[in-house]
């Protein structure tokens, strides 16, 4: 099987596997971070997804070959410390935009590569071929960001205006 049929995700859920995924991805192979978290897997060794995608960078992974994923409101659960089950959260949507967000305002990482993992990437692994960037005949699909601060100033998808001044206009049952 070649190695770009296989895409590894949450390769940033702790040190052993993130080392693991550099040596993935150096070989030519897609890796995926995931940005949905909680306290408790940082403390345990989780490597941010900012952090993890700038310590790629400097090992030389082309940024193509790296994207974010949330599991956009699915179960997040989290174990004690003898590996028992210990209660269950939401992965938020939002924490793709955060992550990206922390990239360019503490990692350093310019704008137009740190949103490359969250647009035109996954877009291109998962060939769905009207998103990820803007062009004719694709889904207009815009996120307008405040520049100094990179807040979420308007969001439109398939065209339809969601977010206007940081407002959400358009409201849905996973909110």
């Amino acid at each position: 099987i070649p190695i770009r049929q296989l895409h590894p995700t949450h390769i940033n859920r702790n040190e052993k596997l993130f080392k693991a995924g550099i040596n993935y991805a150096k070989r030519g192979g897609f890796v995926d971070f995931t940005t949905s978290t909680i306290p408790q897997f940082l403390d345990d060794g989780e490597v941010k997804c900012s952090m993890a995608l700038r310590m790629m960078l400097e090992e030389g992974i082309p940024v193509e070959q790296i994207t974010f994923s949330s599991d956009g409101q699915a179960s997040l659960p989290f174990f004690n410390n003898h590996g028992e089950y210990a209660g269950l959260q939401v992965g938020k949507v939002s924490s793709l935009y955060h992550e990206v967000r922390d990239s360019v305002l503490e990692e350093g990482i310019p704008l137009e590569t740190a949103l490359k993992v969250i647009t035109t990437n996954p877009a291109q692994v998962l060939k769905l071929s009207t998103k990820g960037s803007i062009q004719t005949g694709n889904d207009a699909d815009i996120v307008l960001l405040q520049k100094e601060t990179l807040a979420i100033v308007t969001v439109m998808a398939k065209g339809k205006v969601m977010v206007e001044k940081g407002i959400p206009l358009i409201k849905g049952t996973f909110e």
